[in-house]
């Protein structure tokens, strides 16, 4: 019989399965003999370490109440919960300061007339343009983009710089980080990103299925001598993608990157989402986005360890901030 998916952190068991639409997996711990588990994330990343407190990845937080984080494969993306300390005060204010409201978390602007309007100005923006050692750890280290009041500030958070913009709410400043590398450098993986774009304009993450090459690809052992990269192509067959079990309704040719001569990594440099509609043996659909590649490049900057890079790494690396 049919029952309801469990969602993540929720507890399961093999005959309360966990949501394997959005990539949740039954973890029943060490013990093989366990009855019941908790949903996890399948997709591989690593845990993030903050304010001597383990995340798992994926894993959501609050720190304090300006800000909800998450852990995105070792680094903690944040986005702050009071958007309208972000925004200036009203044109023709000569005077204008943040105040603490009694029972609640965010300051708000006010309008103080009863002061000199000059010294009240360059105090202003003495305070809000000036060095802020009031961000504390959060926008020190490791915030998505670092606000500070009546601007923003890029900090190197996840590799590449998020994107911004202004959203429908006028208290909502968009941030997306770009596309993860792909979990797995050969066969079916995960990307992820970051992302506030939504009505409610709260920090989620989205997931997308990638497949940089198959696995039985032929090394770049059988390249030409000369030649860096294998032209990006595409595959010999329409095929179907496959997740969790289930196949794409219909068929692709996908696009797959090759292989590098001189001990770099082949890698996608240009790539796009499609959303895919699967189709599982009970007959249930359900949409996920899959990554097309475009155009591949070799560099330096390759992913961890798999079946196409045979390096060695550390199980259960956890990333650490430093100062």
């Amino acid at each position: 019989c049919k029952v309801c998916a469990k969602q993540l952190n929720e507890d399961c068991s093999r005959s309360q399965p966990c949501d394997h639409t959005k990539g949740l997996e039954c973890n029943f711990g060490a013990s093989p003999a366990a009855l019941k588990g908790i949903c996890r994330a399948q997709s591989e990343g690593r845990p993030c370490e903050y304010n001597s407190k383990i995340y798992q990845n994926g894993e959501s937080f609050q720190p304090n109440c300006k800000h909800q984080c998450t852990c995105i494969d070792g680094a903690v993306g944040c986005i702050p919960l009071c958007p309208q300390e972000l925004s200036l005060p009203n044109l023709g204010c000569s005077s204008p300061r943040l105040v603490k409201v009694p029972g609640q978390c965010c300051e708000e602007w006010v309008c103080d007339e009863s002061k000199d309007a000059l010294e009240e100005l360059e105090g202003f923006f003495s305070k809000e343009f000036g060095p802020d050692d009031s961000e504390g750890e959060l926008t020190r280290n490791n915030e998505l983009i670092a606000i500070v009041k009546g601007g923003l500030k890029m900090l190197p958070v996840f590799g590449s710089e998020p994107q911004s913009r202004t959203f429908e709410n006028p208290k909502c400043i968009v941030q997306t980080t770009s596309w993860s590398q792909c979990s797995k450098t050969c066969g079916t993986g995960i990307s992820t990103r970051v992302t506030n774009d939504n009505p409610d304009c709260k920090l989620i993450k989205e997931t997308r299925i990638c497949e940089v090459r198959p696995c039985g690809q032929p090394s770049y052992a059988s390249l030409k001598k000369g030649k860096k990269c294998t032209k990006t192509r595409k595959s010999p067959s329409p095929v179907k993608f496959t997740y969790a079990g289930c196949f794409s309704v219909k068929k692709y040719r996908p696009k797959y990157c090759g292989s590098c001569v001189d001990g770099r990594c082949c890698t996608p440099q240009q790539t796009r989402t499609v959303k895919v509609r699967f189709r599982c043996d009970d007959g249930e659909t359900f949409t996920k986005s899959v990554m097309m590649i475009q155009s591949c490049r070799c560099n330096y900057n390759c992913p961890h360890a798999n079946e196409a890079y045979p390096y060695y790494r550390l199980v259960n690396d956890i990333h650490k901030f430093r100062d």
